[in-house]
């Protein structure tokens, strides 16, 4: 009598090598073969020669694996993220369990204006020693985004201070002195601090809109100094004329697309104005030599 392979035998699917020690017949071991193999053939063809198609089930679960990977992709070719912008302008479906869900496309915090709520947010976000575990690219990029738009808006409450201290001072002599009295606050030098002043005052006298594109982190400081400086020679209200027909597109506009687009702007408002900011810009030039850190001098 010859003797049967125990199906139950947990080892055996496992090692293969009984086969060859039982002995069976043909029959039994090709009977044998065919039990352990079922579970690894590939899906049955159709009647015309493909595969049978998925089920909703296994639909489902691929489309949750791929998830994250979708919305990064889309994230990634709509443009700049945050209030008002392409990026942030559409909803894409799925859903995230991450802690940075809030952040994806078109989500609540990834078109929320910066402040301090959206600064505890994102840091809460970031996860144990900044680990951001369990986050997408998707999520991660509206984070950046995030940062980005608290960082203006950070800048923006300091240029805010920094106005009121100056209109405290109004006399040259009291400006002199406050320019010296924030390079000392802020361990900086006497030209920056002056400069710093001389933006908070555009911004609080002639540049609405860029003051509350800044506050709103829907643009960046150094895109705020760009609109102030090309639009210097300009009273409140031709400067406030020249700003409202940029800052529609500002913050999708790269640095040097925007002093263009603001530069065409003054020309519009005020010609004769431009050709003299544009000739004294010429008189300012200059030739300045300095030392890199790698101590070459330039």
């Amino acid at each position: 009598m010859s003797q049967q392979p125990d199906p139950v035998d947990p080892g055996r699917d496992e090692d293969l090598a009984w086969l060859d020690r039982d002995p069976m017949t043909a029959e039994e071991r090709e009977a044998a073969l065919d039990r352990i193999c079922a579970e690894d053939e590939p899906p049955e063809l159709d009647d015309y020669g493909d595969y049978e198609p998925f089920t909703a089930a296994e639909l489902a679960e691929i489309e949750e694996a791929a998830a994250d990977e979708l919305l990064a992709v889309k994230a990634a070719t709509t443009g700049r993220r945050g209030p008002g912008q392409p990026g942030s302008a559409r909803v894409f479906p799925g859903e995230s369990a991450s802690p940075a869900a809030g952040f994806g496309p078109g989500m609540a915090l990834d078109v929320l204006p910066g402040g301090a709520g959206l600064a505890a947010a994102a840091d809460a976000a970031s996860g144990d020693e900044d680990g951001f575990a369990g986050v997408s690219e998707a999520e991660l990029v509206g984070i950046v985004c995030a940062w980005d738009r608290v960082e203006a808006h950070a800048v923006a409450c300091k240029l805010a201070a920094i106005a009121e201290l100056g209109r405290r001072n109004p006399g040259p002599e009291d400006a002199e002195f406050t320019a010296d009295q924030l390079a000392c606050a802020l361990a900086d030098s006497r030209g920056h601090a002056g400069a710093l002043l001389d933006l908070a005052d555009s911004l609080d006298t002639r540049l609405p809109g860029t003051k509350a594109a800044l506050l709103d982190g829907t643009i960046s400081r150094y895109k705020a100094e760009i609109i102030a400086g090309v639009t210097a020679l300009l009273d409140p209200l031709e400067a406030a004329v020249a700003e409202a027909k940029v800052l529609d597109r500002a913050a999708r506009l790269t640095p040097g697309a925007l002093r263009a687009a603001i530069a065409r702007a003054v020309m519009e408002v005020a010609p004769g104005k431009a050709r003299e900011r544009r000739e004294r810009a010429a008189k300012d030039a200059r030739v300045e030599r300095w030392v890199e850190d790698s101590a070459t001098p330039r």
